[in-house]
């Protein structure tokens, strides 16, 4: 990797200074807020809440800051990439404007927007950087910049392994094994982690090539922790990253190691496979699923993710809903895919990212990126090693989406400019260049602005604790959906709120809901109290049948010991066998979704002593429901269980929303849980959610 230090061949650069001192000031000032922010963990979120989020505008912010000064120094001009490379840059940032400023979340997407363009300022500022100074000192400084990474990146490694060991007790103590506790240090993801040790292995082994002694010790000991690192993320697409890289570098170590290239594959094979054979989460990945284990949850919920980016694409091919818009577009989707989360911060992936949230201008700026580099390393075999080291995390990040993090988005804006030759200069394009800066900034700064309805929803479910405080928190919630009535937090909790004072709107707002996240818990629940507050005993049966079917722990629940809701009891469980046969001729043949859904159908009347043992026991579709049955004759006694009652807590909303300065909502409904059904006996019901979501609309919508 030698070939790395090299300068490419390009145009000769103008022969100027070093940079002035401010800008040296400004440069440490930035990499002291990127370390500040990658160590701080969980630094990809923390940014989220003050006073962090004033650290991050300020990192972001230095970047512009410093190509603003260095664009308007007329003592000493700023040195240019290549004509194509300009474009691509000017072109990026006019895409994501665009983008952003039609954005139906206008105002989010513009603040947004800004971890997206900062990297652009940060990619010209490092090319002028590299390129100051006499031409012979390119190398020189291609050194430092190598060096100044290797330190940074051997220290997040140090953090990282260190805080994965201190907090490894408690995770082995919670009931996990060493090998299981995934490493999500110190960026608050354990993809994260996977991610900044592909960035580290080709960046150590570059120095280790470079250096002799105790330096050339140090850096080995730095990649064998980055391999660490890998092994301790626990990510199958790390893994497959690995796997590449060690592929597009066989013929170097070949040469490095005077070793046969076949010998060199034979070694990272057997390297690899240790990996995965230690590693359960990536032995699994591999493995034999035993027929009658349940979905992947991982693989439901990245499935999901891809289909919604898809829909989202589709919806707006041009310029995509707006960076940053993932959480405020997903739940438009959220009712036509299989299952997944209820909300989502990304759709790791990054093509499938581009495309939801920047549209075709997105990808065809993704794909001239990747043509401009392949060219460039067509034509200068300097750049080719650069190319090769970065193709181990461009395949790891077609399973994530890491670019809104500053340290990924730098690194990216640092190998460009590693690679990108040296074009023309000229005063013209630098007040150019210097006048789209303070534009983009001026947008960003005017009509750029954090979403308000979170604020409104989470004072609106505090007031709502005091009796006193209903009426106003009605209030908030409704003026936060007339700004965005996709929020199922809103629908759900103004459902529970009118139930009885208005048990006709609270129809609607459940409705709404149920149409949002079609699996959330108690939705059909409450659907069903305002319809038999409102008389109509047969359509709240049935919506209690859609609870049944949405969490048949529901069978359990403490509330039929209400006489009221007890009533209705018998004409439920009909129905949920009602909606069984119209559910099951829908469901794929052999799924696991028709197993659940037969053992259903068998449960239901033997809980209520209605069949015989031997009836429930020919459709017991996994282990332990057939070693429970082996041994009981009798359905358990769960009308004189202990009751626990509680609302539950929405703790990832303010991440999901960027917004950690919000407490975490609550709920307004009053959760109550059999102990013996949701305790040692939780393996005899379907979990929630095991009924398709598109399906459960369809029966929702469907007439009596």
């Amino acid at each position: 990797m030698d070939e790395m230090m090299s300068a490419p061949a390009s145009e000769p650069a103008p022969a100027v200074g070093a940079w002035p001192r401010l800008q040296v000031a400004l440069a440490w000032l930035g990499l002291a807020g990127l370390a500040i922010i990658t160590l701080t963990s969980p630094g990809a979120t923390r940014v989220y809440a003050s006073p962090w989020s004033t650290l991050y505008a300020a990192t972001l912010a230095i970047p512009v800051l410093m190509l603003l000064l260095r664009a308007f120094d007329a003592r000493q001009p700023l040195v240019r990439p290549d004509r194509s490379w300009l474009i691509l840059i000017l072109a990026v940032a006019a895409i994501v404007l665009l983008s952003a400023g039609t954005s139906p979340y206008a105002g989010s997407s513009l603040l947004w927007s800004a971890p997206l363009l900062a990297p652009l300022a940060a990619f010209l500022v490092i090319f002028d950087w590299l390129q100051a100074g006499p031409p012979e000192k390119a190398v020189e400084r291609r050194v430092r910049l190598l060096t100044v990474a290797g330190v940074f990146f051997a220290l997040v490694a140090f953090v990282s392994l260190a805080l994965w060991l201190l907090n490894l007790p408690s995770s082995v103590s919670a009931g996990g094994s060493v090998l299981d506790a995934r490493n999500p240090f110190p960026l608050g993801h354990s993809n994260y982690t996977a991610g900044i040790s592909l960035l580290m292995l080709p960046c150590f082994a570059a120095r280790a090539r470079r250096t002799r002694g105790v330096p050339h010790v140090c850096w080995v000991l730095a990649a064998l922790l980055a391999l660490a690192l890998l092994f301790t993320s626990g990510s199958r697409g790390g893994w497959i990253g690995l796997v590449v890289l060690v592929l597009a570098f066989v013929p170097s170590l070949a040469r490095a190691l005077r070793l046969k290239p076949w010998l060199v594959l034979l070694a990272g094979a057997l390297l690899l496979a240790v990996l995965l054979g230690f590693n359960p989460r990536l032995r699994a990945m591999i493995g034999r699923t035993p027929p009658d284990a349940e979905p992947n949850v991982s693989n439901v919920q990245r499935a999901a993710m891809m289909k919604a980016g898809w829909l989202m694409g589709k919806d707006r091919p041009l310029l995509g809903w707006g960076p940053g818009t993932t959480p405020l577009a997903y739940p438009r989707y959220r009712a036509q895919l299989d299952g997944g989360a209820e909300n989502v911060l990304q759709l790791h992936s990054l093509p499938v990212q581009l495309w939801g949230e920047l549209g075709l201008a997105g990808i065809a700026a993704a794909l001239a990126l990747l043509a401009l580099a392949a060219r460039t390393g067509w034509s200068t075999p300097s750049v080719r090693p650069l190319l090769l080291a970065a193709s181990g995390y461009a395949v790891f990040s077609l399973t994530d989406w890491q670019f809104d993090v500053p340290v990924f988005s730098v690194a990216l804006a640092a190998a460009c400019a590693w690679i990108a030759p040296v074009g023309q200069t000229s005063f013209r394009w630098r007040l150019g260049l210097g006048g789209a800066a303070v534009a983009g900034m001026a947008v960003i700064f005017f009509a750029g602005r954090r979403d308000p309805t979170p604020e409104l929803d989470v004072r609106a479910l505090e007031m709502a604790q005091n009796v006193g405080e209903v009426h106003r928190a009605i209030t908030f919630l409704d003026r936060s959906l007339e700004q965005n009535p996709d929020q199922e937090i809103a629908h759900f909790n103004l459902g529970w709120l009118l139930v009885v004072q208005d048990p006709a709107k609270a129809e609607q707002h459940f409705l709404a809901a149920a149409h949002l996240v079609p699996d959330k818990g108690g939705v059909y629940f409450g659907l069903g109290l305002a319809r038999l507050n409102q008389g109509r005993q047969n359509e709240a049966a049935r919506a209690f049948a859609l609870e049944t079917l949405n969490d048949p722990i529901f069978l359990t629940s403490p509330w039929w010991r209400q006489p009221a809701i007890a009533a209705l009891h018998p004409a439920t469980r009909a129905a949920t066998l009602q909606l069984l046969d119209q559910l099951e001729p829908r469901l794929p043949a052999g799924s696991f979704a028709t197993r659940e859904a037969a053992w259903l159908r068998a449960l239901i009347p033997w809980l209520a002593d209605e069949s015989t043992v031997e009836s429930i026991r020919a459709h017991a579709d996994t282990a332990e429901r057939r070693n429970y049955l082996a041994t009981q004759t009798l359905p358990p006694s769960f009308a004189t269980a202990s009751v626990t009652a509680y609302r539950r807590e929405r703790t990832g909303y303010p991440v999901l929303m960027r917004n950690l300065d919000l407490p975490p909502p609550t709920d307004l409904f009053d959760v109550q849980e059999n102990t013996l059904a949701a305790g040692e006996l939780r393996f005899l019901f379907p979990r929630k959610g095991w009924l398709p979501g598109p399906l459960a609309v369809l029966l929702l919508d469907q007439r009596n």
